[in-house]
């Protein structure tokens, strides 16, 4: 079954962050003794930095090329 680049970022971004998320909360819950609310958070902000580090990686490759091609038209 073939994906949409966009689609396969989406689900590779998200393993990225569950994998993340869980490593970290796992730590809190085990180490800390917190309760599984903590864990549940934590894979929710591991996503959310893993998308948003994509993005600004994202727009820093969009603002190179750019740069890059007013460069030769000068």
């Amino acid at each position: 079954m073939f994906y949409s680049v966009t689609l396969q970022k989406i689900i590779t971004l998200t393993g990225i962050g569950i994998i993340i998320g869980a490593i970290v909360g796992f730590s809190a819950v085990l180490g800390f003794e917190l309760d599984g609310s903590v864990f549940v958070l934590s894979m929710f902000l591991g996503i959310i930095s893993v998308y948003a580090t994509a993005m600004y990686a994202e727009l820093y490759h969009i603002r190179e090329a750019i740069n890059k091609q007013r460069r030769e038209n000068r």
